[in-house]
C-alpha cells in the first residue's frame, strides 16, 4: 500500500510541475537548444546554396542527388534508391516520374514485384557532367558558409550513401521474422 502512496504522491507532483511550466521558458529552451531545429535549418540554408548554383541547368538538389545515386547504382531498384537516399517511396516515385518526363532517366521493366531498374539516359548522363564544375562551385560556397572545419566534421560525421549502400550489400539481406512475415511487428 506505502508503494502505491508515493507513486500516487510523485504523479501529483508531476502533474502540478507540469501545470505550473513556463511555456516561454521550454520554449526558448527548446529554440535555443534543440539538434532538430539547427539541423534543419542547416540543410535550408546548404540547399539554397546548391539550387542556386544549379538553377542554371535546370536541375535541384534533390533531382541531381538521385542523377547521382542512379549512375552510381548503375540500374537501381526504386526501393533501394529509397534507402540509399532515405526518401519517402512516395517523394521519389513523383521525382522519378518527373525526370523520367523530362528524358533524364528511364525505368526498365523487371519481374513482378521486384522492382523496375532505373538508369540514366544519354541527356541524364550529358546533365550530370555537364553540372559538375556548378556542383564543384557549391561545395566550395557550403565549405565558406559553414568554415573548413565544420564542413569536414559534418562530412565525417554522416557517412556517405554509397558507403551505407556498400556496408548494407556487405551484409547481405535482412532477413524477416516470422511475425513479420505473418505482417505482425518484430525487429
Amino acid at each position: 500500500m506505502g508503494g502505491r502512496s508515493l507513486a500516487a504522491d510523485r504523479g501529483r507532483a508531476e502533474r502540478g510541475a507540469v501545470k505550473n511550466a513556463d511555456p516561454k521558458e521550454i520554449g526558448r529552451l527548446i529554440a535555443s537548444e534543440c539538434l532538430s531545429v539547427r539541423v534543419r535549418r542547416l540543410g535550408r540554408v546548404v540547399t539554397r546554396i546548391y539550387d542556386a548554383a544549379l538553377a542554371p541547368h535546370g536541375v535541384s538538389t534533390a533531382q541531381l542527388n538521385l542523377l547521382a545515386a542512379i549512375a552510381a547504382g548503375d540500374g537501381a531498384r526504386p526501393v533501394d534508391l529509397t534507402r540509399l537516399l532515405e526518401v519517402e517511396k512516395s517523394t521519389l516515385s513523383r521525382d522519378l516520374k518527373r525526370m523520367e518526363q523530362l528524358g533524364w532517366v528511364r525505368s526498365r521493366g523487371g519481374p513482378a514485384g521486384v522492382g523496375r531498374p532505373v538508369t540514366l539516359t544519354r541527356a541524364g548522363s550529358r546533365l550530370l557532367v555537364e553540372v559538375r564544375d556548378a556542383w564543384e562551385k557549391a561545395q566550395e560556397a557550403a565549405q565558406s558558409e559553414l568554415g573548413p572545419r565544420p564542413f569536414a566534421q559534418l562530412r565525417n560525421a554522416l557517412p556517405s550513401p554509397l558507403a551505407i549502400s556498400a556496408s548494407v550489400r556487405r551484409a547481405g539481406p535482412r532477413r524477416r521474422s516470422r511475425a513479420q512475415r505473418r505482417g505482425g511487428t518484430g525487429p
